[in-house]
């Protein structure tokens, strides 16, 4: 997750000292109706716009804006393709931490596509406000942005939309727990630095007068009940094991809640493991062997 707290709109604020959100467990909700969140019209126009286009180390690079269907109508997005290929070739989607852009994972995402994959990374940064209704449209309108690069990528002919692979961090991870119970195209996902509960870390940035109201509204997009859909989706976890942003308590929720094939790697160091090189290459390890690349 990580990102600087923003000014918030719903006026006196707990202390910290004393705030706890983990004292408040909001009610749960059917993993049907949270479904419901996040449907879009799969038929619309992506207006997907190139603005630049290069080959160079290996890949072929494209600079797009393209629309989420919800209002956000040229999101930036890079499009990373080998500069040789026979065949068609599976879909890849990689999403940031909330303070990173398309560029913080734009090295891991070429490395993918230099073994054979078409990768796509939107940049869809979170800064929660402590505004309920606004927090959760940022939040179910980038879930959407993301199916929406693979709906993207799937549509061009030298894709193989039977092979569908996510990975996201941090904040990035969050969203890919989501897409694990909603999205049945993907069919591999990792989640390095991912929490359980998204809610409450968001909760704090700031904190709003109301807590408990914006934690009914956000806990919505809490990881359990969408890792929990079964499914023979294999996931990697990534955790650092200093990180001081997801307590462990939440790292091993998250971790115990996937219902499908997975595992769980622990390093040596903090939240950011967008930058480790020892989880990246796991990463693209991973990738490679689950999606049959080169």
């Amino acid at each position: 997750m990580k990102g600087g707290a923003a000014p918030g709109s719903s006026g006196a604020v707990q202390p910290s000292a004393t705030f706890d959100p983990s004292v408040y467990v909001p009610a749960a909700v059917p993993i049907g109706e949270l479904k419901k969140l996040f449907n879009y019209d799969a038929k619309a126009t992506l207006n997907a716009q190139l603005t630049d286009k290069r080959t160079g180390d290996g890949v072929i690079l494209e600079d797009i804006t393209y629309s989420d269907t919800r209002g956000r109508e040229e999101i930036p997005a890079y499009v990373v393709g080998p500069e040789k290929f026979t065949g068609r070739l599976p879909a890849v989607v990689y999403a940031h931490g909330s303070d990173g852009n398309r560029d913080t994972l734009l090295e891991e995402a070429m490395a993918v596509a230099r073994l054979g994959a078409l990768v796509f990374v939107p940049e869809l940064p979170l800064k929660p406000t402590g505004d309920p209704v606004a927090d959760s449209k940022v939040v179910a309108d980038s879930v959407v942005a993301l199916r929406r690069g693979f709906d993207l990528l799937i549509r061009r002919s030298d894709c193989d939309g039977t092979r569908a692979g996510f990975a996201g961090h941090s904040w990035g991870a969050v969203q890919g727990a989501v897409l694990y119970g909603i999205d049945s195209r993907i069919t591999a996902s990792v989640l390095a630095s991912g929490t359980s509960r998204i809610s409450r870390w968001m909760v704090r940035q700031p904190v709003p007068a109301d807590w408990h109201g914006y934690l009914d509204a956000l806990s919505r997009f809490d990881a359990l009940p969408y890792v929990a859909v079964t499914g023979r989706k294999p996931v990697l976890l990534q955790f650092g094991k200093q990180d001081a942003v997801v307590p462990e308590a939440e790292r091993t929720e998250l971790a115990s809640g996937v219902a499908g094939p997975k595992e769980r790697k622990d390093y040596d160091t903090g939240h950011d493991l967008a930058a480790f090189e020892a989880a990246r290459t796991d990463r693209v390890a991973f990738l490679r062997k689950q999606l049959r690349l080169k």
